[in-house]
């Protein structure tokens, strides 16, 4: 027996309203809540180092081999608490490396190694760092894949805690804002001069040339008051700058003494010097509240380099100590380093940065995270997903400097098609053609160049940085190049904000354009079977099943001749079957280009024949069905108007039960549909 479908429900509802009120009466929703994703808040930690391979801090004291795999202890270490944490926020930095290659961070005991990558490292003796956002595994640990063989150095700064709803650790997307740069001072304390040389106190005419026994002992005494008050002691008779002239051994000409040495010309905008700090107040400044605050996300920028270092970025008036973490690492002097930080706020709201070597400092705040004080909500929370690429541009040429690329994350990788401020990323560039950089906004909210996300310096570099993109319009980031390079994304993780999609859409998942490799022929879809041998095909049990009073069979009974059916699409009564088709409201076309061109012929019968999902099969006017044919409702939908809500529904229930994608015009089409419910 067939369950009735929104087709079947559709006809019924309408015999009543005609017999009852000749009225119009809506589609029945059909629901389709998606299961919610495990959510959690950000506790924020004072940095604290928990591995380093160097000197047998959390692992033996030996720089791990090419290709090994070392598991890092997270929980009840830096802070961490033994239980309740779900992901832990880390910086990874490989030092000394064996070999060209890279590290990936993974849970212990799941994910497989090599399946993506964090740090880069493309050119022998480099260190490298990236933040990791990473899930704790087995035992509240997580592994290090290092390809590259590199001494392995982990600063904790912080972790995920689950909830469900939270005042603390909610973040706060916002578009990137240039909040410190030490090049021209921005967002530091302007300089000023030092003061010139000082004059000597007035003396007034106290000195006659009879005073001085010699020519050079007049000269002296003249030129010492001359230069701020004049000839004050009226030695110079004559103005030619030659004193006492009466007495012996005066020169032809003036004997003015050698200038001192003078200060060192003034730079407004010093590099800053090794081992200088920088504390610089982020609360009520590019978009960060001056309250309500725990900690602030921000890419650091770390250029001009004097030589190897760092640079620590840590809570003013903290517990760490400086130079016992880092950020942000250079390997040689002139590099150009970017990283994400996020970091708590100390007193007043400030933060310090400081630069082991000596380095200019950047700073683009890209977020912030609530504190306890905040309003408790459930938007703000984050969610990891599997590592997926939402962007490759090397199946193309490369982007050529000034390109942008619209990214639409939702509906892809785990993220779900609404309630999303933003995501995290691991975004590269790649097979660069010279020194520029990445920058990520939020479509149509960000200025071009106004802030970077990853930095590289030269030609040839494979450079990875961790970032957090907001979503701006149609939910879209915006990845920008300044120089021509490949650009890559991935995806590693969301955070939550209000939904403002139809809950029947939040388990779509979307897909790129461009057709499958695995060409649809319909021959394989075999179709109209009788499964259950009562010798009624699906078209004959369809018929059956949606008729709204009884119906007539060919003699044997294995046909049906006549019945009456009101036609889903178009609201019309028919009595006849033989002016109605049995249509696949996702056609088989269009299943195997959302996906279905991966199954096996029972799975494709199965669907094609599919009496137990009630929306699957419906029953509607032959020229109606070939007018729809294999086309998707961004490109097709029912004539009356009345039926879009539950097509829509019905459609997206399909989907989701069949596990089939959509596309975004299809996304949006299905969202205008299921406005008229």
């Amino acid at each position: 027996m067939r369950h009735l479908g929104w087709a079947r429900l559709l006809a019924r509802a309408t015999v009543v309203a005609l017999t009852l009120a000749g009225g119009v009466v809506a589609l029945p929703t059909v629901a389709g809540a998606a299961e919610p994703a495990v959510t959690s808040k950000y506790v924020p930690l004072a940095p604290t180092r928990i591995l380093d391979t160097r000197v047998g801090l959390g692992a033996p004291l030996a720089r791990p081999a090419a290709g090994a795999l070392v598991e890092v202890q997270i929980t009840g270490r830096g802070g961490v608490p033994e239980t309740g944490v779900a992901a832990v926020a880390l910086n990874v930095v490989v030092t000394n490396p064996r070999q060209l290659g890279y590290v990936q961070a993974l849970p212990t005991g799941r994910g497989t190694p090599g399946a993506s990558s964090n740090i880069n490292v493309f050119y022998p003796g480099q260190t490298a760092s990236n933040l990791i956002t990473v899930p704790v595994g087995d035992g509240g640990s997580i592994s290090l894949y290092d390809v590259a063989g590199g001494d392995l150095v982990v600063d904790v700064s912080g972790y995920f805690a689950h909830t469900a709803q939270s005042a603390d650790g909610r973040y706060h997307a916002l578009s990137p804002v240039r909040v410190v740069d030490s090049r021209d001072r921005t967002g530091l304390p302007a300089l000023t001069p030092p003061p010139g040389p000082t004059a000597p106190p007035y003396p007034g005419d106290v000195y006659n040339c009879g005073d001085f026994s010699t020519w050079a002992a007049a000269n002296a005494a003249f030129w010492e008051y001359y230069p701020h008050y004049g000839d004050v002691f009226r030695l110079d008779g004559n103005n030619d700058l030659i004193p006492c002239e009466s007495l012996s051994g005066k020169p032809s000409s003036p004997q003015p003494p050698p200038a001192p040495p003078g200060p060192p010309p003034f730079d407004p905008n010093p590099r800053p010097a090794p081992a200088e700090t920088l504390t610089v107040q982020l609360t009520g400044r590019g978009g960060v509240p001056s309250s309500d605050v725990s900690s602030v996300a921000m890419t650091v920028t770390a250029t001009q380099s004097r030589s190897a270092g760092f640079i620590q970025v840590i809570p003013t008036g903290g517990g760490t100590p400086l130079g016992t973490t880092s950020n942000v690492n250079l390997t040689s002097a002139g590099q150009t380093v970017a990283n994400l930080v996020v970091v708590p706020l100390g007193a007043g709201g400030n933060v310090s940065f400081y630069t082991s070597s000596g380095a200019h400092v950047i700073v683009d705040v890209v977020g912030y995270f609530t504190d306890q004080n905040a309003t408790a909500s459930s938007t703000g929370l984050f969610v990891p997903v599997t590592p997926g690429r939402l962007l490759d541009s090397r199946t193309g040429p490369a982007p050529a400097g000034g390109s942008q690329a619209a990214l639409s994350p939702s509906g892809q990788l785990g993220v779900p098609t609404s309630g999303v401020s933003a995501v995290f990323v691991n975004a590269t560039a790649t097979q660069t053609t010279g020194a520029g950089y990445l920058q990520l906004f939020p479509e149509g909210r960000g200025v071009a160049g106004a802030s970077s996300s990853v930095n590289f310096t030269g030609a040839g570099e494979t450079v990875a940085n961790a970032s957090i993109g907001a979503l701006g319009d149609g939910d879209r980031v915006t990845l920008y190049t300044s120089t021509r390079a490949h650009m890559l994304v991935d995806v590693l993780g969301y955070f939550t904000s209000e939904s403002s999609v139809d809950p029947v859409l939040e388990g779509l998942q979307v897909r790129g354009a461009g057709e499958p490799s695995v060409t649809y022929d319909r021959a394989t879809w075999n179709h109209w079977t009788d499964a259950d041998g009562d010798c009624q095909d699906t078209r004959a049990e369809v018929l059956i099943a949606e008729s709204t009073g009884p119906v007539v069979l060919t003699a044997d009974g294995c046909s049906v001749v006549s019945g009456t059916w009101v036609d889903p699409f178009s609201g019309l009564t028919w009595h006849q079957a033989s002016d109605l088709d049995i249509d696949h409201l996702v056609p088989l076309k269009n299943a195997h280009d959302s996906g279905a061109w991966s199954w096996g012929a029972t799975t494709k019968e199965t669907y094609a024949n599919d009496l137990t999902n009630p929306d699957a099969l419906v029953a509607v006017e032959d020229g109606l069905n070939q007018s729809k044919g294999s086309r998707g409702p961004d490109e097709w939908k029912p004539p009356a108007e009345d039926a879009w809500c539950g097509y829509a529904t019905a459609w997206a229930t399909v989907k989701q039960d069949s596990a089939l994608t959509v596309t975004q015009s299809e996304l949006d089409a299905l969202e205008t549909m299921l406005a008229t419910c």
